[in-house]
């Protein structure tokens, strides 16, 4: 997201709840090289390891997952 789509941070005009509302987890995965981080919309750190093991799964045998961890977006 760059910094002029704000109005997505915070709550929207239709009292949608913004990216602010919600809990999140960062998972991070390594892969031939490179790393990939991925925010995953979850309180439940159980759901972000599966989330993190399905990115894992795309990229291949030779990828791992680095992290998971739970993040506050500010």
């Amino acid at each position: 997201m760059n910094r002029n789509s704000s109005a997505a941070i915070g709550q929207t005009s239709n009292d949608e709840p913004g990216l602010l509302d919600g809990q999140w987890h960062y998972v991070s995965v390594s892969y031939g090289g490179k790393q990939m981080g991925l925010l995953v919309e979850t309180d439940d750190e159980e759901e972000a390891w599966m989330e993190a093991e399905d990115l894992r799964r795309a990229f291949g045998d030779d990828a791992r997952i680095l992290m998971v961890q739970k993040v506050v977006v500010q």
